[in-house]
């Protein structure tokens, strides 16, 4: 199936193997004129929840569901973002962190936040994310939460087998990011939670610190809001891989 170009069409969507699927206009765009595919071209459906399916064009419009020929499970150990939003840059987090493994995307409108309620974009953020999981062919979709303010995203109950981390700058003595992670037991939720431009404010900051958020570094350089996102991801995925890697059964 590698071979096959993909789209991502939601469960609800699906009616099973053998049945026929009405294909939206930007979907069905990209497969006739894009990919100039033809009525009997095969291709590749995600459904977003691990499942990869066999797909047959038709014409006018529809397109047939074939086998299920992959189900992925879910992933044991979640990798969650809480991004405060930023004027610029803040799809291109949406787009690479999917990329990278995200799980969950918590956008948060922070003291500091120089984007209104008007530049709020869910829907184009929800696009984002389908594009960027069939550009990089991962099955599962991320979960993007509405827009909730910082204080409330950071005060949010702390599960069993979390770990919170929250990104700070120009604090001494403060532990990298990896370190931490090398250091954590086995847990089911790692958050990392990242600040827009200007950083958290003391109430912000406050209530992290009431709700088990550990202050972290990404290194010695003051980055962009939307470069220290996505390098953070890059760092937790890095280490669940690891993890997977290590808790692998040997090869007989």
């Amino acid at each position: 199936m590698a071979e096959l170009r993909r789209i991502l069409i939601t469960p609800q969507r699906l009616a099973g193997c053998g049945q026929d699927v009405e294909l939206t206009s930007d979907e069905r765009h990209y497969l006739e004129k894009v990919l100039r595919l033809r009525p009997g071209s095969p291709f590749a459906i995600v459904d977003g929840q691990g499942g990869l399916h066999q797909a047959e064009l038709r014409s006018n419009g529809w397109a047939q569901q074939g086998a299920c020929v992959e189900q992925q499970p879910p992933q044991q150990l979640e990798l969650v973002l809480l991004m405060g939003l930023i004027r610029r840059d803040f799809e291109v987090v949406v787009r690479m962190t999917c990329e990278l493994g995200l799980d969950q995307l918590r956008p948060l409108q922070a003291q500091r936040s120089v984007v209104e309620s008007k530049g709020q974009r869910p829907q184009r953020w929800q696009s984002q994310l389908q594009e960027a999981c069939e550009q990089c062919e991962r099955l599962w979709l991320p979960q993007l939460h509405p827009v909730s303010s910082a204080i409330d995203g950071l005060s949010q109950a702390k599960s069993a087998g979390e770990l919170r981390c929250i990104g700070v700058t120009r604090e001494a003595g403060v532990p990298l990011l990896a370190e931490v992670l090398e250091a954590a037991s086995p847990t089911q939720r790692w958050q990392l939670a990242c600040g827009p431009e200007g950083g958290w404010t003391d109430d912000e900051r406050q209530a992290a610190a009431a709700h088990g958020w550990q202050p972290v570094s990404l290194g010695p350089n003051i980055l962009r809001a939307s470069t220290a996102a996505i390098s953070g991801l890059a760092v937790m995925q890095h280490q669940r891989q690891r993890l997977s890697a290590t808790n692998s059964p040997p090869f007989l």
